[in-house]
């Protein structure tokens, strides 16, 4: 099979645990890139902090694209929004009122800036700190939010988001996608906004099936997109969930080129 989009998760997947590209990988990439394989970046992150790794895999000089907030907005190499799906504002105070009894902070996003009325929950600081953002403090999130979401993101200790998860699948699972991004980070969507349909459009704006697609990750979040690629590929270092719905299953983990692995086992060989 002759693959033709090669889609990577960032965090644990692209990078190293330490938030770093590997030259094994970056060169890797380029290789696929020489041979005619269109590469994308597929994150839960905002778009600020999906671009640094659109501009180190080249992906503007080469033509490509990325999907910030696990699909709810997908880009071209350019920046331009291709396609965008935003959440029902009303979902905001509901889910707000909802997580009163955990200790969790909920954070928006608009534009490339990050919004919480929780600044004193530490788990608050995790995705600012890791994309070098501030975080903007607001007085009430219900009250002062007058812009369209993409998503809304909790984060906090991860034995408290294994509790908060079922509470609102019970709630508003039927109306929302609801799952964990990380340990510490639980993400709500609009109904069928996941990675896997953002790639499936992306498929279809190149005029190629989902068979000429591989997909990499590492996340539980991850795991629409490796259902839906025809070469669905988890990351050694990846959640066991992830890894049962994958193809294949990378030998070496993020730290370890796992990526590479990927490119030089599955498009240059």
């Amino acid at each position: 099979m002759k693959y033709r989009l090669l889609v990577t998760d960032i965090d644990d997947t692209l990078l190293t645990s330490d938030k770093r590209i590997t030259d094994k990988v970056l060169g890797a990439v380029a290789k696929a890139q020489d041979a005619g394989v269109t590469v994308a970046i597929a994150s839960g992150r905002l778009p600020a902090g999906v671009r640094p790794y659109v501009d180190a895999l080249h992906i503007r000089e080469r033509g490509g694209y990325y999907l910030a907030f696990n699909g709810g907005l997908i880009m071209d190499a350019h920046d331009s929004i291709l396609h965008a799906d935003v959440l029902d504002r009303k979902y905001l105070a509901m889910v707000c009122r909802a997580l009163e009894p955990f200790n969790v902070a909920v954070l928006v996003h608009r534009h490339d800036r990050i919004y919480t009325d929780n600044n004193q929950n530490s788990y608050a600081y995790t995705e600012p700190e890791a994309l070098g953002l501030p975080l903007n403090r607001l007085d009430s999130l219900t009250r002062d939010v007058d812009w369209d979401l993409h998503k809304i993101l909790i984060a906090g200790e991860p034995e408290i988001l294994k509790e908060a998860e079922p509470a609102l699948k019970a709630q508003f699972g039927g109306e929302l996608d609801i799952f964990l991004s990380a340990p510490w980070f639980l993400d709500v969507m609009p109904k069928g906004v996941t990675k896997g349909a953002g790639i499936r459009y992306i498929a279809d704006k190149m005029g190629i099936g989902m068979d000429e697609v591989i997909a990499c990750g590492d996340s539980c979040n991850d795991i629409s997109m490796i259902k839906a690629a025809g070469m669905g590929v988890a990351m050694h270092n990846g959640e066991e969930e992830l890894k049962t719905a994958a193809d294949y299953v990378t030998q070496n983990g993020c730290d370890s080129d796992g990526v590479a692995e990927v490119i030089e086992k599955f498009i240059l060989s």
